[in-house]
């Protein structure tokens, strides 16, 4: 017979339940270094008590551990808050269950952090209580960072789910440079980033608005209401209500193209990954490939994100742009080659190639010109508390930000468009 939990209405013996529970334990072990040792009833009485949106205790159940670690959660007004994070939430669960056994496991001597030791008396409510918030606020960074990577609206990453990524995620949102582009971020509003859309006029393409004219095809229904003689004098006169109809036109990709030069530490780098971010969030809104690169006197990897946006990308992409850091010297015009090498190579055309630097190197102007009218491409140059006369003739847009906040983040993804 399995272990009997603290639930009604859960099989234990189930392998989904088993899973949960294993996931949670597992995730746990790695977080707390190999400290928690607790079996998967207790991982998933956690887990359902976070995720389902009416547990019940079973008051029958022998498991005391398991029912007071629940009861914890359901008398608490931090658990109260937590179980808003995570109900119906399959990956918020996990994470908050897992922090929480891991949190619960500090506060107990390492050769006794097990399932039994965990509803020890020697954890008062107050030890629980600060796990709850510990779990609580790691919780939020992660969801911050989720809602930031699907596009500032959840289901847009949808070839594979973002809870095979938990660890991940959770490593990225305890970066200290992810939390500050989170803060950032924090006055950029997803409609602020919202896709536009281009059209070309077709007469079978999707409806899109009015307008006035004679193309019987396109006839709104009201102007079918006219009298005859008020519809034939439109009709002459070219005043008949038509649908407006146009098929949407696909955008390029965007490429940006990040100086991480030693002249850009600090603020300067801190803002410029903002402004990716945000770019990649116009990007999966917009259905556009995502491309990054990173440059000092020479460029770095190349980090692609396509759309439909996969997961496993996404987290790749989110990684590097948390772990590089300023150093080197600056090369400009090797990465804006490289950069449209790159495009010609993947047969992209109509691209954007936006490039944030604070400019401290002179551009060869010709190759720059020529690439970029070989890949039908344009360049928008973002100089972060700088200037660069010869950037500024090449570049079909060009801007330059004195101050690094995120109304300054709007204007250069307004640029994109």
């Amino acid at each position: 017979m399995p272990a009997r939990g603290a639930l009604k209405g859960i099989d234990y013996s189930s392998p989904l339940v088993k899973y949960r529970g294993e996931r949670v334990s597992r995730l746990a072990r790695i977080i707390s270094s190999g400290a928690v040792e607790a079996d998967y009833v207790t991982s998933a009485d956690i887990f359902y008590t976070l995720y389902l949106p009416a547990p019940l205790v079973n008051e029958e159940s022998e498991d005391v551990v398991s029912r007071r670690l629940v009861y914890s959660i359901l008398l608490s007004s931090r658990g109260a808050a937590l179980r808003g994070r995570t109900v119906l939430d399959a990956l918020a669960s996990t994470i908050a269950a897992s922090v929480l056994l891991a949190e619960l496991s500090k506060k107990l001597d390492a050769s006794s952090t097990t399932s039994r030791a965990l509803g020890s008396p020697r954890l008062d409510e107050e030890e629980i209580e600060e796990a709850l918030s510990e779990a609580l606020r790691q919780v939020d960074l992660v969801k911050k960072v989720r809602f930031l990577a699907e596009g500032l609206q959840p289901g847009t990453v949808s070839v594979s789910s973002f809870e095979d990524y938990g660890l991940e995620l959770l490593k990225l949102a305890r970066e200290a440079d992810i939390q500050e582009i989170l803060r950032i971020l924090e006055g950029v509003k997803h409609w602020d980033l919202r896709a536009s859309k281009k059209y070309a006029r077709s007469k079978r393409g999707e409806k899109h608005g009015y307008v006035l004219g004679t193309d019987i095809e396109r006839l709104a229904p009201r102007s079918l209401a006219y009298p005859d003689e008020l519809f034939y004098a439109r009709l002459a006169s070219g005043k008949l209500v038509l649908y407006e109809k146009g098929v949407q036109i696909s955008s390029g990709p965007v490429y940006v193209l990040v100086d991480k030069s030693g002249s850009m530490e600090g603020e300067k780098m801190l803002w410029a990954k903002a402004v990716a971010l945000a770019l990649y969030v116009k990007c999966i809104r917009s259905g556009r490939d995502f491309y990054l690169r990173f440059f000092d006197s020479q460029p770095h990897p190349l980090v692609k994100v396509s759309t439909p946006a996969k997961s496993s990308d996404v987290v790749r992409a989110f990684d590097y742009i948390a772990r590089v850091k300023s150093a080197g010297g600056t090369d400009i015009t090797r990465a804006l080659v490289r950069a449209f090498l790159d495009l010609e190579e993947s047969g992209s055309e109509e691209a954007s190639v936006v490039l944030i630097t604070d400019g401290i190197d002179r551009v060869s102007e010709r190759p720059v010109v020529e690439l970029s009218k070989k890949t039908k491409s344009r360049l928008v140059t973002v100089m972060v508390k700088g200037s660069n006369q010869s950037l500024k003739k090449v570049s079909a847009k060009y801007m330059a930000v004195t101050r690094l906040t995120s109304s300054g983040v709007l204007k250069v993804v307004s640029l994109v468009d």
